[in-house]
């Protein structure tokens, strides 16, 4: 069972680690209600987060709809207020979400019975914001990695929540035409002094480092090319680099 790990006070990290993906949710307490960013990748992976909530109300946040984000959803049934998304993650939930699952259940057999899709129940444009009792969760969207990815920030703490928008040692490209608008935005925020902590969904978790580190990557992609990779890259990240520099050369929407 994965374990919490509490980073500052009420603010926890779950992580679960596979063959097939490494990924992080984050629970956020305030003094009224709670938040659950990403719901990891099966219903079982959640339960050291139940226990932490301990019967607090609780919003569940999707970062966007990618399958190691939303399908854990079900073990986060007691006391939700609510599960909630961009109005694009709410479209995917009726067309690549479902098709992925299906794709997946028939390739390892067994192994995703348990999941049941939940599509986020409140939508929002461009911006939402939490009250969590003397804390608040600002949710911005910043399409990018995909149309419906969002960040959260809580400005009391001067924290980040990437989602896949940040991702260390790199992010994922699927559409070359989103690449400007998101390096904008992340850039935006980088100007931030009072910004203490990015937290990525995928990545380092020291300071600033990871915001720093996927605007450095997005400014060289749409640029000069001239990229400062890690010598050790695993294979995922290697054949990512070399699917972005395809993506952003070709023009080319992968995954909306």
């Amino acid at each position: 069972m994965p374990q919490l790990q509490e980073i500052r006070p009420n603010l926890w990290i779950c992580e679960i680690s596979s063959a097939s993906v490494q990924v992080r949710t984050v629970l956020v307490r305030g003094e009224k209600r709670a938040v659950v960013w990403d719901s990891l990748t099966r219903p079982g992976d959640t339960a050291p987060l139940v226990e932490t909530l301990a019967g607090k109300p609780y919003y569940v946040v999707y970062s966007h709809g990618d399958w190691d984000h939303v399908w854990g959803i079900a073990g986060l049934t007691v006391g939700r207020l609510g599960v909630i998304g961009h109005e694009d993650c709410l479209r995917r939930f009726g067309d690549d979400v479902p098709r992925t699952l299906q794709r997946m259940r028939m390739a390892e057999r067994g192994k995703w019975e348990t999941v049941r899709l939940v599509p986020p129940n409140i939508v929002f444009t461009s911006r939402l914001s939490l009250d969590l009792g003397g804390l608040t969760l600002d949710l911005h969207h910043i399409p990018g990695h995909t149309a419906d990815s969002i960040v959260g920030w809580i400005p009391e703490w001067g924290v980040l929540l990437g989602g896949d928008a940040i991702e260390t040692p790199l992010p994922v490209v699927n559409n070359a035409h989103l690449l400007e608008g998101w390096l904008a935005a992340l850039e935006s925020w980088q100007q931030l002094d009072f910004l203490e902590r990015s937290i990525p969904s995928h990545g380092s978790l020291e300071g600033r480092e990871s915001l720093d580190q996927t605007v450095a990557y997005l400014r060289a992609l749409a640029g000069d090319r001239q990229f400062n990779l890690p010598r050790k890259l695993d294979d995922f990240y290697r054949e990512t680099h070399q699917k972005n520099l395809i993506v952003v050369d070709g023009g080319l929407v992968l995954h909306e």
